[in-house]
């Protein structure tokens, strides 16, 4: 149940993650150099990049809910179920868990038409990762060419510029737009136009209410600080009661993908964490909880 926006014109991602873990969410550092095998591969991965982001441990093994590198690229994966169609396993070259893409995109690629040329290079399938789970996931991918989205869908991975600038979890992002663009009309108007005359409130918080809320928070209200983003963020945030005992906000994040800067809000201990990565880069050789 995450959300995802970035800020019009600023080089900012905001997200929610809602995913229950089963270890706790923290922000991490990984150096350049480090060195991490797939769930389902037989060889190490020595990552060219290093990487600041929220992530979990499981028996050493460190999963990515979303992060930015040293080239200032950012990744975020949510849930996908349903909708998530990985195809077979059959590969020529890197065979990849849907909880190691993540690491692969920012341990190996500067940008994102970096990572869409490599595509091809890989297969990722629905093996389950180290903690013996299987998580459907799609990714939103950020530079500063723009937003993508790519999705497990027909047994391949698609690539969307993601014009709207948000993500949420199933249903897949056109289907997410074709919704939207039913949802505020005015088909006559330039999307902008279009959003900016969108009145009524949208309160509810499955995964297309969201997508909505989010993209009309981005378009009417063009944050373009951390504490505007986090400010959408909360509004957003799911609270943990009895019918959200498991899935809930667990942690909010703002990244400024320029300055390769990590915000990490614990929803939980209420406390805020700040990671600027050149500066980690300088101090520390291996990998880094805080």
């Amino acid at each position: 149940m995450c959300t995802i926006l970035t800020a019009a014109g600023q080089p900012l991602v905001g997200r929610t993650m809602d995913f229950p873990p089963r270890t706790p969410w923290r922000p991490t550092y990984l150096p350049v150099n480090y060195r991490w095998r797939p769930a389902n591969g037989d060889a190490d991965i020595t990552n060219h990049h290093a990487i600041i982001g929220g992530m979990r441990v499981a028996d050493g093994h460190y999963l990515i809910g979303d992060g930015v590198n040293d080239q200032g690229l950012f990744c975020a994966e949510l849930f996908f179920p349903v909708a998530a169609d990985y195809g077979g396993r059959q590969t020529d070259g890197q065979l990849l868990t849907p909880q190691d893409f993540i690491m692969w995109v920012l341990g190996k690629h500067a940008t994102v038409a970096a990572v869409i040329a490599d595509l091809s290079r890989i297969t990722v399938n629905d093996d389950p990762w180290f903690d013996g789970q299987y998580y459907p996931f799609h990714w939103l991918l950020v530079d500063s060419t723009g937003a993508y989205t790519i999705e497990p869908l027909a047994g391949r991975l698609v690539v969307s510029k993601n014009k709207v600038g948000v993500l949420t979890n199933t249903p897949a992002y056109p289907l997410q737009l074709n919704k939207l663009n039913a949802y505020i009309g005015y088909d006559n108007l330039p999307f902008d136009q279009r959003i900016a005359r969108v009145t009524t409130k949208i309160t509810g918080t499955n995964s297309l209410q969201r997508f909505q809320r989010a993209a009309i928070a981005r378009w009417q209200e063009r944050p373009t600080t951390s504490d505007q983003l986090f400010t959408i963020l909360d509004r957003l945030a799911v609270p943990k009661n009895p019918q959200h005992a498991h899935n809930y906000t667990h942690y909010e994040a703002v990244v400024d993908y320029s300055k390769k800067q990590y915000q990490f809000y614990d929803c939980r201990t209420t406390e805020v964490t700040v990671c600027c990565l050149p500066e980690l880069m300088q101090t520390l050789d291996a990998p880094t909880r805080f």
